[in-house]
């Protein structure tokens, strides 16, 4: 906290010497003795603004933190002018969360003293705590700006510049913090938090692995080093380290709710439950595990409950980001009770907000740069283009693509394809986005894609296949492997290139019913499209658009597989879409719903039921709000 000169506004000998050894003591760090002598000089001088203030610093340290605030609210009513009585109020408020009057504390010390680094770096933590990252970064940058060299802003800039996937720069301030202290803890799990975010797993987690090393008990970097674990299907691990911290607190909540997540993934989905209502139990006003009820679709929450997410919805301390999932969560529950215009109202807000969020990121959806892209993509994938490139790639039969729109039953079709004994679910792998990504930085900006994959040597087209399959080795030695990744649609050419015995899954549904499913998705990867139903349309427009280009020119087969024939239909369509991978028909196929392994998708409370059929012809609830969808779709697909 921060320091004030001893003074004393009384001549009288006993003051001056017991305030004297109160410094004295607790500048040892002897807060107990301190404090004896800090009264003492309030006994006779119950207003001594020093004794009032570093009473209320010493109350702070000993976790009395109503006393504290206390203390030195009565040091600023006797002498409103002292930044640092205002700077340590607001640690003390961004210690317990109140953002609000932290900020509003910070701010006061920056009137009395607008060039005082430490008010700078105090309000940024409180403007970040607000959920105002833009300006929290600027207060962190002014902060060190007037005095360089203090590692935990830079490490609390890393934190912002992260949650705005500004990640580049968030790890260059991390390696700063670590240059000047390599050994200190926090920012080794600050630069695992930005290599974990911006998909850099393995490399986050010798970081996490370090800082644990640094810092044993710190709970904080156990949670990341689990949540690092889930992130690469770990999910033992994971719960192993979720558990270890619940036994240190087991009123964690971060990891009671993480365990529930885990435990969702797995498909244990009534422990995922019981950890989220737990969560909720040590903390009500807890967003992630409202919203993970809300949106389990196996709940109906109370009125009580509702009523406390809308008044959370109004609380100025609540993040915008929490704004978004708190309007998903009342619309997936007004949907629940039957109740459209309601639930449309939540739902709108909530995309309304998304879409303003991803935009400060950088993550729009510009419809008329998008269809030029599938125009482009066309144009590079002809029938002369594959004839001119026999023989790329390899043989392997292995690999097994499955695309679709969001929400379209990619899930499904991989769960029940994955509960074959010889078929593995690899989810959405990213591999091939990462293969055009490393491509493009190769050009160096002088090619970009689709037009870069002209330049696709046959050699290359080997390597990179089989650079690969090498990872997909992880994979239980299965004979198939399923990659579900939406993106890939785009990249089914390059595909092509890369495994010429490759076959396709092309998941189809009801176009409104797609709609309005993918409106009602908080997705957790971006998906700036989904947040307007209109860009929605032109999205699903430019999908089939490209399919049906790769039926013509394509060598490779595609399965075209439709939603509400597979609900209606489980085995045989199952029976099809097993014949279609070459493999023989195995009857857990239809158990997929009790088959182990994770879901890491939005459906992943849907697949854990026998068959999901109460999607089918939901949109019908909402034909009346469905026109800027109807308005852009193609006529050929209503």
């Amino acid at each position: 906290m921060g320091q004030i000169a001893p003074r004393s506004y009384f001549p009288q000998e006993p003051v001056r010497e017991f305030l004297d050894k109160a410094m004295e003591h607790h500048e040892k760090g002897a807060i107990t003795k301190a404090e004896k002598y800090y009264k003492r000089v309030l006994r006779i001088d119950p207003n001594h603004i020093d004794a009032l203030h570093l009473s209320g610093v010493i109350a702070h340290q000993l976790g009395h933190t109503p006393r504290a605030i206390k203390l030195i609210q009565q040091a600023i009513a006797n002498d409103n002018n002292q930044a640092v009585f205002h700077n340590n109020l607001a640690i003390i408020y961004n210690k317990i969360g109140h953002w609000v009057e932290a900020t509003a504390s910070s701010r006061k010390a920056l009137e009395i003293s607008p060039n005082d680094a430490e008010a700078w770096g105090i309000l940024g933590e409180a403007l970040a705590g607000l959920g105002q990252i833009s300006d929290a970064v600027k207060a962190c940058e002014r902060s060190i700006t007037l005095k360089p060299g203090n590692v935990m802003i830079y490490c609390n800039l890393s934190s912002l510049l992260t949650a705005l996937d500004r990640f580049n720069e968030a790890e260059e301030w991390s390696r700063l913090a670590l240059k000047l202290q390599p050994n200190l803890a926090k920012a080794l799990h600050g630069l695992g938090v930005v290599q974990s975010a911006s998909g850099k797993l393995d490399e986050a987690e010798v970081s996490f692995k370090k800082a644990l090393k640094l810092d044993p008990r710190n709970s904080q970097t156990m949670i990341n080093l689990a949540s690092i674990y889930s992130a690469k299907l770990k999910y033992n691990e994971a719960i192993l380290l979720f558990e270890k911290v619940i036994k240190f607190n087991p009123k964690s909540t971060e990891s009671i709710f993480n365990l529930g997540v885990c435990y969702s993934e797995l498909g244990e989905m009534d422990q995922a439950l019981r950890c989220f209502e737990r969560t909720l139990e040590i903390d009500p006003n807890n967003v992630n595990a409202s919203y993970a009820i809300a949106t389990s679709g196996r709940k109906i929450m109370s009125s009580d409950e509702l009523q406390n997410l809308e008044q959370l919805l109004n609380s100025p301390s609540i993040s915008s980001d929490n704004k978004v999932k708190i309007n998903f969560a009342l619309a997936w529950q007004a949907d629940k009770r039957k109740l459209p215009m309601r639930a449309i109202t939540f739902c709108a807000a909530g995309n309304n907000l998304r879409k303003k969020l991803l935009s400060t990121k950088g993550y729009t959806f510009d419809p008329i740069a998008h269809q030029e892209l599938v125009e482009r993509v066309k144009n590079v994938y002809t029938e002369v283009f594959f004839k001119d490139r026999t023989n790329f790639g390899i043989g392997t039969e292995q690999p097994i693509f499955v695309v679709g729109m969001p929400r379209s039953g990619t899930t499904l079709v991989e769960k029940i394809a994955a509960s074959h004994r010889e078929i593995y679910g690899a989810g959405e792998r990213n591999a091939i986005p990462k293969i055009v990504q490393k491509l493009e930085r190769e050009a160096n900006k002088k090619c970009e894609f689709p037009e870069l994959i002209t330049n696709l040597s046959k050699i290359e087209s080997i390597e990179l296949a089989n650079s690969d399959v090498e990872m997909l080795k992880d994979f239980s030695g299965a004979r198939r492997v399923i990659d579900k990744m939406p993106l890939n649609y785009l990249y089914l050419g390059l595909v092509a290139l890369l495994y010429p015995r490759a076959k396709i899954i092309d998941c189809q549904r009801e176009p409104r019913d797609i709609a309005m499913s993918c409106y009602f998705q908080n997705f957790s990867n971006m998906q700036p499209w989904s947040c307007d139903l209109g860009h929605i349309g032109v999205y699903f427009n430019m999908y089939r658009r490209i399919m049906a280009h790769w039926e013509k020119v394509l060598p490779l087969p595609i399965l075209k597989l439709q939603y509400e024939d597979l609900v209606n239909n489980l085995e045989g369509k199952s029976r099809e879409i097993i014949d279609f991978t070459g493999l023989d028909w195995d009857e857990e196929c239809l158990n997929f719903f009790s088959s182990p392994g994770g879901v890491r998708t939005a459906s992943k409370w849907q697949v854990r039921e026998p068959i999901y059929t109460s999607s089918v012809g939901r949109w019908k609830l909402f034909k009346n709000y469905l026109a800027p969808f109807n308005a852009v779709l193609d006529a050929s697909y209503r």
